[in-house]
């Protein structure tokens, strides 16, 4: 990953491949939209996913983060990287699960209908009662004064 010198018992990436590196995770990160935008989203989650409560100089900040975005840093610090690498693992999960989730809803609605189309076709007059009741009581739920 690049040259490492040490600086204060810290490794530390130098080379402007590695800053390109983690513009490149910052992207991805971010997400789609416009530099303001994925520099705001990708610090964001990267502050939530490594809050180093107990060391804060090693806090991620909105700076830090536009500096890789804008090829500004000097270095990349190598437990920044591994961090970066880390959240753009965590970006790919969440995507992952997102449409895994939404293929099961999809089912869901699919099965779901296809019950109530069945129920519809084999109970009709039973459907239609019920129904036909519920109306009647919305119906008098908007006049005033009366009470269902």
């Amino acid at each position: 990953m690049g040259n490492r010198t040490h600086k204060r018992g810290e490794q530390q990436m130098s080379s402007v491949a590695d800053v390109e590196r983690a513009r490149d995770y910052v992207r991805r990160i971010g997400g789609p939209g416009k530099g303001v935008a994925i520099i705001d989203a990708a610090y964001r989650l990267l502050e939530d996913l490594f809050p180093h409560e107990r060391s804060p100089k090693d806090q991620w900040t909105l700076r830090r983060v536009r500096s890789f975005w804008e090829r500004d840093a000097a270095h990349v610090k190598f437990r920044e990287m591994l961090e970066l690498h880390h959240a753009a693992a965590h970006v790919v999960e969440e995507k992952i699960r997102l449409q895994h989730a939404r293929k099961e809803h999809a089912a869901f609605i699919k099965e779901t209908t296809s019950v109530r189309s069945l129920i519809e076709f084999e109970d009709e007059a039973f459907l239609s009662d019920a129904l036909a009741d519920r109306r009647g009581l919305a119906g008098r739920m908007d006049r005033p004064g009366i009470e269902g």
